[in-house]
């Protein structure tokens, strides 16, 4: 199975609406614009891609995984795996 950007992006839309986080990036207040803490999104560099998290409204982030930059295919997996330990946590079966 051959997973592309568009297949990442699809996903983390997802996670982002099932955590309630926010699914913009950005917000705008007066002309300015914030970070959305909370919000999840692919970073890519180095040839890879991670998951991160915006942690604040300056837009500072974390890498959720602890993985770095790595495969598209690899990182879809993991995140189908954070989704269903978020599910699974939910429903105290974690």
């Amino acid at each position: 199975m051959r997973i592309t950007i568009d297949d990442l992006e699809k996903r983390v839309k997802f996670l982002n609406r099932f955590t309630d986080n926010p699914t913009e990036r950005f917000t705008k207040i007066n002309g300015e614009y914030f970070s959305n803490a909370g919000h999840y999104l692919i970073s890519q560099q180095y040839g890879g891609y991670e998951l991160q998290q915006i942690c604040n409204d300056g837009g500072g982030v974390d890498d959720v995984l602890g993985t770095g930059h790595i495969p598209k295919k690899e990182l879809y997996y993991l995140i189908n795996a954070y989704i269903e330990g978020i599910r699974r946590a939910s429903k105290g079966l974690a």
